[in-house]
């Protein structure tokens, strides 16, 4: 039995986002982070809608990490020899090719964000009839620039010596998880090519049935078998460390960042969900081991597979393309300050949503009651809906463009920044619904409507306050530092047989924030038709002959909250009087006839 110090065993995170790169040092007895460093990733953005990293700058940044993490422990008195695997973690759908001979990648990975394949999704989607979900009873995917199987495509066909790289044999391709893999294991001399299934399944070439590449997915796509990585669970032994710190310690598990955070969050129970929020933001439904097939714009994912043996545990998945890249687009592009008022009570106010109802005297101090805390408190009728590249679940479509509606000579750039919250809020609350489309046969009264959230722009209080106001329950923040970080440490401690999932809910499971709702269902209902009408310029945005009179129609609405019954009338009355005529005709006929 080994002797470890008085943290137990330890577990290596090495972690990739979007935007950083991270090696976290946990304790596999109570999950507490002992260090960590991090390190900001450069983005490259060559044209409008594409994101690139430099791949080699991931592996250095990774190194880097890994060397500081493990000085860290040296000065923390901390045994490094306690470290006993290491983990990664990374954002799925980001692709990097590379020669196997020398290690050097041939292009920058392509994000999976990127959005330059517009053109042959276009294509593809003609040949399909427009059917996006063409492909989902094979892989749960609906068709879409963020997988990565487009991405390769493109690099086939663009990057110029691609193609005598497979005729040698010599291309790999694969997610962030495989080349930082490749990389670890020793490279061109000794490199280990492997995934998982979570990020295998982002490819869209892999089958969730069988968990393994399917031919008529690679063949739909013209991408050849041999370039792909071997496809493993989440926790099993994939390789060992060449050189460096960690020398010799095994490599015992690989995940991507969002089941990742389903699985830090403790979310293992069937019908148990997960938000995080980022610079996009990923709604997750535990499904246990029941596979949905979404008729309702959610991909049916993989969650995870906690070893070779293991039965998979899958989820439904709603993606959302931008949340915190929104309020981060506010500041960087349109220089807006996206910070709403610090005072705490005018913070509280500004979340009513109540206008000037009564209510505001509950959330401001008798001495607020001014004219400060009244402007506060009147909320402007913006609404955003930041389709910057198209929209995700659950509509899929690519050609989508941002709207916002409602500006006047009053609004303000806190106004704007309401907006952008609350834009995140309702799709929160469109993949729920789709949830509960999806999900027909739960019994969701016996549901706990308990929503974990999680994420860099989650510890933004009143970015999650707005979301509440929006859902209309409440919502909890676990204090955990990294969910995605400790759902990889959870499954490489699986492999080591130093953790298993009973423990984990037991031991792991941390303090939570709760956020409850403060409007009222009748305001949430206006705010949300607005929403819908909003999406609907969104996703016709370049449609003109319908603006006027929609315009019209929905400025009727507003005055008229009666008007669809009212308009439904005249053919009600039609149908009625039409099939009493009918009726009629056919007795006077028969009368005739005998």
């Amino acid at each position: 039995m080994p002797i470890y110090g008085s943290f137990g065993p330890l577990i290596g995170v090495v972690y990739v986002s979007n935007s950083h790169c991270r090696f976290l040092v946990y304790s596999a007895k109570n999950a507490e982070v002992l260090t960590f460093h991090e390190l900001k990733l450069r983005q490259i953005v060559h044209n409008a809608g594409w994101m690139e990293y430099d791949p080699s700058e991931i592996w250095k940044h990774t190194l880097e990490c890994i060397e500081v993490a493990y000085k860290n422990l040296v000065i923390l008195e901390i045994s490094p020899y306690d470290i006993i695997a290491v983990g990664i973690c990374s954002v799925r759908g980001t692709t990097v090719i590379w020669d196997s001979t020398t290690g050097a990648s041939l292009y920058n990975a392509i994000g999976w964000t990127d959005c330059r394949c517009t053109s042959q999704l276009k294509t593809i989607l003609n040949n399909v009839k427009y059917n996006v979900n063409y492909l989902r009873a094979h892989s749960g995917l609906p068709l879409s620039t963020c997988f990565s199987a487009l991405k390769i495509k493109w690099l086939m066909d663009n990057v110029s010596s691609v193609p005598g790289h497979i005729s040698k044999r010599t291309l790999c391709c694969g997610t962030l998880d495989s080349w930082l893999l490749w990389n670890l294991t020793g490279a061109e001399s000794c490199g280990v090519h492997a995934t998982d299934v979570t990020n295998a399944q982002y490819t869209g070439l892999m089958n969730i049935h069988t968990l393994q590449w399917d031919k008529r997915l690679c063949d739909f796509y013209r991408i050849p078998l041999s370039i792909l990585p071997r496809i493993h669970s989440n926790s099993e032994i994939f390789g060992y460390v060449i050189g460096g710190p960690l020398n010799g310690i095994p490599i015992a598990g690989s995940i991507g960042d969002q089941p990742a955070s389903l699985l830090g969050q403790l979310s293992t129970k069937v019908g148990q969900n997960m938000c995080s929020i980022d610079d996009s933001c990923f709604v997750l439904l535990n499904t246990g081991e029941e596979l949905i097939e979404s008729q309702n714009g959610l991909i049916s994912a993989i969650a995870y597979k906690l070893g070779v043996q293991a039965k998979p545990c899958y989820a439904l998945e709603g993606a959302i393309s931008n949340a915190g890249a929104t309020v981060k687009w506010l500041k960087e592009e349109l220089r807006i300050n996206p910070e709403i008022n610090s005072n705490d009570n005018v913070v509280e106010a500004l979340t009513t949503f109540l206008g000037e109802s009564s209510m505001i005297s509950s959330s401001c101090s008798s001495n607020m009651l001014n004219a400060e805390c009244g402007l506060a408190a009147k909320r402007s009728e913006v609404t955003f809906v930041p389709a910057f590249h198209g929209l995700y679940s659950p509509y899929w479509r690519y050609d989508a463009r941002g709207t916002l509606l409602g500006l006047t000579s009053q609004t303000t750039a806190e106004n704007v920044t309401q907006a952008a919250f609350e834009a995140t809020g309702f799709q929160i609350y469109e993949i729920l619904q789709a949830f509960k489309r999806d999900a027909v046969t739960w019994d969701w009264k016996n549901i706990k409507e308990r929503f974990l959230f999680g994420g860099e722009y989650a510890e933004n209080n009143s970015f999650i306050q707005f979301i509440a106001d929006i859902l209309g329950f409440i919502l909890e923040r676990p204090q955990t530092t990294s969910p995605a970080g400790l759902g990889t440490m959870i499954a490489t401690g699986i492999t080591m047989r130093v953790v298993d999932l009973n423990y984990a809910e037991l031991a792991y499971m941390p303090p939570s924030d709760a956020f409850s709702p403060t409007t009222t269902q009748n305001r949430r209902n206006l705010l949300y038709e607005r929403w819908e009408y909003a999406v609907r310029k969104c996703l016709n945005w370049n449609n003109y002959e319908t603006y006027e009179s929609d315009l019209a129609l929905f400025a009727q609405r507003e005055r008229d909250p009666n008007l669809s019954i009212r308009r439904s009338l005249p053919g009600s009355i039609f149908l009625t009087t039409t099939f009493v005529f009918l009726i009629v005709a056919k007795f006077l006929k028969s009368k005739y006839i005998s």
